[in-house]
């Protein structure tokens, strides 16, 4: 079978993880147990095996295969500590284990750090942010015959979920839900249980090279928000200045405009009682410590400026949020994923859902997003860096490309091969229709070109995001394309996208190991029916037995859910993270 892989993979196939998985633990006799100690104190066994490899090329799969699963647990879980049992005898896995020191860069430096190493960056501020300097990740190998019996703790009772009690939580309050995306960001306000303000605001976020770049959209936005909130609250919502809410509005329209809405609101200015902040990044208990995702790209390579300094303003953003809030209101921030996860199982439960297996969903946009709630409402601190897992072992051919043509495979932000992060949302549309275009549709494939939704800069195949960002432009020709009768082509692309939503559901279960088996769909790629539903074939085709739900207009079971699907100027599936946020923010 490793063979049969290899072919697969020259062949530019995929190789998934899980499939090689399957065939290892089946005929596999070389133990290379993986004892992961969790954040909590916790162990979770990975108990892997390996088949005897036959020359040089195997002994590279065997080894990519292992820092795939190392690379996976820490990007999803993280952890204090990886012990590592093996036959001690086998000079391969022993030459293996003792590499991943330097394969995963233990001892360098965050900013020095490439490749699997940059998971690293995230678990050891994720340890600086819950222990201080009191831990450092480390792997450690044992022999097999000292391996410890390991059992896995049982779960206990879950408490009473508070989705029922968010409702009137509202209720007489001036609430703030912000969803922070790649390519825009979403605000709604709640006005005494009403929602009576959405805002759309495009930027593009990696091409910041300061934090405050990144930061002072942010806080203007807040600003501008307060001010026609507070008008509203005073029963004066007629003199919101609604041209500064338009999503085409300048920074300098919206500026001058809450300069002038706050001197209308006078004494009536008042600050949010509580603010939600959905954001694109790791959030361990309530602090913004990942800095490793493509939105700070630009940070990270502007060689004036160091980087962990400029990224301490990002964490810092809770702080600077709170000067729109009343004394003591709450800034509540959590990663998009757990924040689209709360937003399906407050509908939900509001719908009169069973709760008691918690809600795991993916949000397609920009990146694939992931969240998980627990059945008592809380989300895990866990980094849960899912577009970030390895799922793929072939495609070789997608990993001569640089990882900015968009037929490549390799991550944008670790250059690693086989990431979600080409295989969900928009970067898996481009590069299947590059890949599938070319030979399948010729025709279409120039029409986007000469729409200028592709461009050749060079050798590279790229998405124009200058001098005009075409992403979504380019997503939604490929969407719209999709869900007309006889676009084979194009329809093959959401089916695919389907199929590898599927390869990840096997990988979620044997790494995080959740309650919940359906996978609630938020995001851009599932605003047309007819794309979601070839997203779903393409799933069924791998596995039948998963179940997809999407977050559209039918998820709209709370009143400000109802009050959002009810506008002509917004969509569920666009705004629903930001009214999601907006009861967030009750949980204090």
């Amino acid at each position: 079978m490793t063979e049969t892989f290899l072919e697969q993979a020259a062949a530019g196939q995929p190789v998934y993880l899980s499939q090689v998985r399957e065939v290892f633990q089946a005929q596999g006799t070389r133990p290379f147990h993986i004892h992961a100690t969790l954040y909590d104190g916790s162990v979770r066994v990975f108990p892997l095996t390996l088949p005897r490899a036959e020359g040089a090329q195997e002994e590279d799969f065997f080894a990519e295969y292992l820092y795939a699963h190392i690379y996976n647990i820490l990007s999803a879980l993280g952890a204090k500590r990886m012990d590592l049992y093996l036959d001690a005898s086998d000079t391969g896995l022993v030459a293996l284990a003792e590499g991943l020191d330097l394969v995963f860069q233990t001892r360098a430096e965050k900013s020095d750090r490439t490749g699997y190493g940059r998971c690293l960056n995230v678990n050891e501020r994720v340890l600086a942010a819950l222990f201080g300097g009191a831990e450092r990740f480390a792997f450690r190998m044992f022999d097999r015959k000292n391996e410890p019996d390991r059992t896995e703790p049982h779960r206990s009772p879950a408490r009473r979920p508070v989705f029922d009690q968010l409702l009137r939580r509202v209720r007489g309050k001036l609430l703030l839900g912000m969803d922070v995306g790649g390519t825009d960001v979403k605000l709604a306000v709640s006005v005494a249980g009403q929602l009576m303000l959405c805002k759309e605001f495009d930027w593009l976020p990696s091409a910041c090279t300061r934090a405050e770049e990144l930061t002072e959209p942010l806080l203007l936005l807040t600003r501008l928000l307060r001010a026609a909130g507070s008008l509203c609250m005073a029963g004066r919502a007629a003199e919101v200045e609604q041209s500064a809410l338009d999503r085409g509005a300048s920074r300098t329209e919206m500026e001058q405009a809450a300069e002038r809405m706050e001197r209308a609101a006078g004494a009536e200015l008042r600050g949010f009682d509580a603010i939600g902040l959905s954001f694109p990044d790791v959030v361990i208990r309530n602090r913004i410590v990942g800095g490793e995702t493509p939105k700070t790209q630009g940070l990270r390579k502007n060689p004036e400026l160091d980087y962990e300094r400029q990224f301490a303003q990002i964490t810092g953003l809770n702080g600077a949020l709170s000067a729109y809030t009343v004394p003591g209101g709450p800034v509540m921030a959590a990663n998009d994923g757990p924040i689209a996860a709360f937003t399906a199982a407050v509908e939900q439960g509001a719908a009169g859902a069973d709760l008691s297996r918690g809600f795991f969903v993916h949000s397609l946009g920009t990146d694939l997003g992931t969240g998980w709630v627990r059945p008592d409402g809380s989300i895990p601190d866990i980094p849960l860096e899912v577009y970030n897992m390895i799922i793929d072992l072939g495609s070789w051919e997608g990993r001569s490309f640089p990882s900015e043509d968009v037929r490549s495979v390799n991550s944008l932000n670790t250059s690693l091969p086989g990431a979600l992060q080409k295989y969900g949302g928009q970067s898996a549309v481009f590069r299947l229709a590059a890949c599938r275009l070319p030979r399948e549709a010729p025709r279409l494939f120039q029409e986007v070109l000469d729409r200028g939704l592709f461009r050749w800069e060079g050798e590279r195949l790229v998405v124009p995001s200058h001098p005009t960002d075409q992403r979504k432009q380019a997503l939604e020709f490929f969407m719209e394309r999709a869900a007309q009768p006889g676009e084979t082509a194009c329809q093959e692309i959401f089916r695919e996208i389907g199929t590898y939503l599927a390869v990840t559901w096997r990988e979620i279960n044997f790494i995080l190991r959740p309650e919940a088996e359906e996978r609630t769909l938020f995001g851009r790629l599932v605003k047309h029916p007819a794309c979601f539903d070839l997203i779903c074939q393409g799933a069924a085709r791998r596995e039948p037995g998963l179940r997809l739900a999407a977050a559209d207009e039918s998820l709209a079971n709370t009143p400000l859910m109802k009050q959002l699907a009810a506008r002509p100027d917004c969509t569920v599936a666009q705004f629903a993270q930001a009214v999601g946020a907006i009861y967030y923010s009750c949980l204090d």
